[in-house]
């Protein structure tokens, strides 16, 4: 049996939120993912440090997302200008449970809080849940990461566990928050 990407990604052109446009990503956009990927205030939001990825490295990434049927990635565009200012996508995809995990990064730092990313996290957690069947999208978050915990509460996820000491950034220890939305009548 062959698994494939799902018929509602395959389908979709872009998913249209209130200031992004969610767009399938292309290997156009690594180059500009890459250089997010090693700048360290941004970098020290995410779930690994990838401050020496390489685009070799970065390239199989990408070959993985776009083979895999676990996986879905988005770029992030703004909406009136069609700037890509950054990458979300919905992974570890159990199909069989419906749930699944979300990444998200704003790269582009001028468009950090504005509303960009609560945005996306809005219109892709719609698409999981009306395109896809998810019913439940899980994520990590990490105690200094004040901005995003701010902006996933407020797209409704809450927190349902700490990993006390989890993370070690900058010398010292912090935890991670585990958060969870659940889709309304699941």
């Amino acid at each position: 049996m062959i698994i494939r990407k799902h018929p509602a990604y395959l389908s979709v052109e872009a998913i249209v939120g209130d200031r992004t446009v969610l767009r399938k990503l292309e290997e156009g956009d690594l180059q500009r993912t890459l250089k997010w990927l090693r700048d360290p205030s941004v970098n020290k939001f995410l779930s690994q440090d990838f401050s020496s990825f390489t685009q070799e490295q970065e390239f199989q990434w990408f070959n993985f997302m776009k083979n895999s049927c676990r996986d879905i990635v988005f770029a992030i565009e703004t909406k009136d200008e069609h700037i890509h200012i950054g990458n979300c996508g919905l992974h570890k995809i159990n199909w069989i449970q419906k749930s699944c995990e979300l990444g998200i990064v704003i790269g582009e730092k001028n468009f950090w809080n504005k509303g960009y990313g609560s945005d996306a996290i809005r219109s892709v957690v719609s698409f999981a849940f009306n395109r896809l069947g998810i019913s439940r999208i899980r994520l990590n978050v990490y105690q200094y990461n004040v901005r995003a915990i701010r902006a996933y509460e407020k797209c409704g996820f809450k927190k349902i566990k700490t990993l006390k000491n989890d993370h070690l950034y900058e010398g010292k220890y912090w935890d991670t928050f585990v958060m969870e939305l659940v889709k309304p009548g699941a």
